[in-house]
């Protein structure tokens, strides 16, 4: 995926994201979980990329972005169950970064 990193500057904390999006998704089931990505940036936020429900092709990658830890409060959120949409739902929520 070409997702940019570099402004804000963020740090991979956890990446678990194999998938390729020439492969359709539902030949790569073992790598749709609930926790694939998480990426933090400074002044407190947080990207969180998953997919729910785990290992089902029925799901959705969820794509969250936090700030100061509040789970409750997402500063962005969408969902999508396709690469191309997520790679774009992203960078929308790295946008939002201040």
């Amino acid at each position: 995926m070409n997702i940019d990193l570099s402004n804000p500057k963020g740090k991979i904390v956890f990446n678990e994201f194999s998938l390729n999006k020439n492969i359709p998704l539902s030949m790569q089931l073992d790598a749709l979980k609930e926790d694939m990505l998480q990426i933090e940036y400074p002044n407190g936020y947080i990207l969180d990329i998953g997919w729910r429900p785990s290992f089902n092709i029925n799901g959705c990658f969820y794509i969250y972005l936090i700030k100061d830890f509040d789970w409750e409060k997402p500063i962005y959120s969408n969902f999508t169950n396709d690469i191309s949409s997520l790679e774009y739902q992203i960078n929308q929520a790295i946008s939002k970064i201040g």
